[in-house]
């Protein structure tokens, strides 16, 4: 049909703004040039036809289960690092109180009478007094351990983006 002549259509219609890419903006004036049709009625062509396409019915299923077999994968990767960061907190912390309890244990056993005031250590001390010392250490222990924690964390927290990275990237490239 000639673009100049364009078909009405017999129903009345109404109004209805819409956004599209310009690259579909193109191909549905070039079908609707083809069809000798305006625009909108390009458009509602092609939704009704597509509406009616029994095709469609099979590929919403398909791409629901695409779809719940990505979020499946990535859930399942997710909860594997989340339990491997809840094992390394437990193992940290049955250490810890394994540590404390062999530290009180020898404390008792060597000051049964004032075990526990002797493991009290007092802030506010001089740096250079025993307890000074102590606190001294146990700030540099504390900080070691800390650097080594936050190591490990974003080893962990690498392998979630890289999870998460890849997955993005993999729809980037279907675009």
């Amino acid at each position: 049909m000639h673009a100049g002549k364009r078909n009405r259509r017999l129903s009345v219609t109404r109004p209805k703004s819409i956004t599209l890419t310009e690259r579909g903006r193109e191909r549905i004036q070039a079908y609707a040039d083809e069809q000798g049709l305006n625009f909108s009625a390009a458009i509602e062509m092609l939704a009704l036809r597509g509406l009616e396409d029994e095709g469609m019915y099979y590929l919403v299923p398909a791409l629901r289960a695409v779809t719940l077999q990505g979020v499946r994968l990535a859930f399942n990767r997710m909860a594997s690092l989340l339990s491997d960061i809840a094992i390394e907190a437990a193992a940290a912390r049955t250490m810890s109180d394994a540590v404390m309890l062999q530290l009180i244990r020898e404390m008792a056993t060597a000051y049964p009478d004032d075990f526990i005031e002797r493991m009290v250590v007092r802030r506010g001390g001089r740096r250079e007094s025993v307890e000074g010392r102590i606190r001294t250490f146990h700030d540099e222990v504390k900080a070691g351990v800390e650097e080594e924690a936050v190591r490990r964390l974003k080893k962990a927290v690498g392998r979630v983006e890289a999870v998460l990275g890849a997955k993005e990237e993999a729809h980037d490239g279907d675009a």
